[in-house]
């Protein structure tokens, strides 16, 4: 998983494609053997750390016939760039094979992402604050194999490529592990489980995703390092209306050795902690959970509430309860399609700070 904060909206933007209404037609299915569709869009969105940003994307998508119970596959090529000079190209397939008993997923992405450093640990203060210019070259790869209803597992491999063009000379950054950038290879294992009525906008549910992953110098990693990473959710449909939902989402990310600096749990940005900076805290380990109410409104029109309680410590015994970082918000969510469960939304948080949220898709 990359850090930075313009391929996440990208991952929204894959996440959201197969059910957008094509805007070329699609070619007709042939023998019962589904159909593809190439769907192009542009997304203008805001954050805090991006500022106003464009991205730009196609997507290739095969749908297999209606009532095989089969998933969706896709291929997405991708760009975005904001006005603070950061930009990103992805491409990232998602694609099933085997009757769905193979699942392969990749991602192949170069950033450059100028970004703030306000130190280590959950009490770095703003005045601490300093720019650096990282340029990242990933390659994620991720073949998983059904061995249960709903449960894929299979390994990852990812490979980081990093360089630090610009940095403050007598800054903290120098002086951080991986100030220089470096080269990562991690190797590990991936579990996902997802029981979601909706992969776009559940109202029911659960999705798991447990990640394991090592970097060691002894296959050519600059860094080594372990990591442990389980992101859980769960969506409940309340029982007094349609589309009433309570969601929950809890993060652990646990990380042994010596990273580098900016691979790192970070705390904030537009999913988990809206209302701090993404990066704003920064360490080894990265706790968090959050909750979300959503409810309709009138016509296509719908509202959340969200709180949240997240923190970052060096290890495990330096978590402290004081150090806890919460926030909370409400937003708005409208959807373009009457028939298609893709949101674009509004959301306004305090964290730290004031911070608001335009995007496409919902938060978790």
């Amino acid at each position: 998983m990359t850090p930075l904060s313009l391929v996440t909206v990208l991952g929204v933007l894959l996440a959201s494609t197969p059910e957008v209404v094509p805007e070329a037609p699609p070619q007709a299915p042939l023998d019962g053997r589904g159909k593809f569709s190439v769907v192009p869009f542009v997304l203008p969105a805001y954050q805090p750390e991006t500022s106003f940003l464009l991205g730009g994307a196609g997507s290739l998508v095969y749908q297999p016939p209606e009532g095989s119970g089969r998933r969706e596959s896709q291929v997405l090529l991708a760009a975005a760039a904001s006005v603070r000079g950061q930009f990103t190209v992805l491409l990232q397939p998602d694609v099933y094979f085997l009757e769905d008993r193979l699942n392969l997923t990749a991602t192949l992405s170069a950033a450059r992402f100028p970004d703030r450093f306000y130190g280590m640990g959950a009490n770095t203060q703003v005045a601490d604050e300093e720019d650096f210019t990282p340029v990242f070259f990933e390659l994620e790869l991720s073949p998983k194999w059904r061995i249960a209803p709903r449960l894929y597992v299979g390994p990852t491999l990812r490979a980081q490529h990093v360089r630090i063009t610009k940095r403050t000379e007598d800054g903290a950054v120098r002086n951080m592990t991986g100030a220089e950038g470096g080269d990562t290879l991690q190797l590990g294992l991936t579990a996902l489980y997802d029981s979601r009525d909706n992969t776009l906008n559940p109202t029911t549910g659960f999705l798991g995703r447990l990640n394991l992953r090592r970097a060691s110098g002894a296959w050519g990693s600059d860094y080594t390092f372990g990591l442990l990473r389980l992101d859980a959710r769960r969506y409940v449909s309340l029982p007094w209306g349609q589309r009433h939902v309570l969601a929950f989402q809890g993060l652990v990310e646990l990380r042994g050795g010596e990273p580098p600096f900016y691979d790192t749990g970070r705390l904030g940005g537009m999913e988990l902690s809206r209302g701090y900076l993404e990066g704003r805290f920064r360490e080894r380990q990265h706790l968090g959970a959050q909750v979300e109410y959503r409810a309709p409104l009138f016509w296509r029109l719908g509202g959340v509430a969200f709180a949240s309680a997240a923190t970052v410590a060096r290890s495990l015994k330096d978590l402290d309860t004081g150090d806890i970082k919460p926030a909370g918000g409400v937003g708005l969510r409208f959807a373009p399609l009457s028939d298609v469960p893709v949101n674009i939304r509004l959301d306004v948080a305090y964290g730290s700070e004031p911070s608001f949220y335009l995007n496409i898709g919902e938060a978790f």
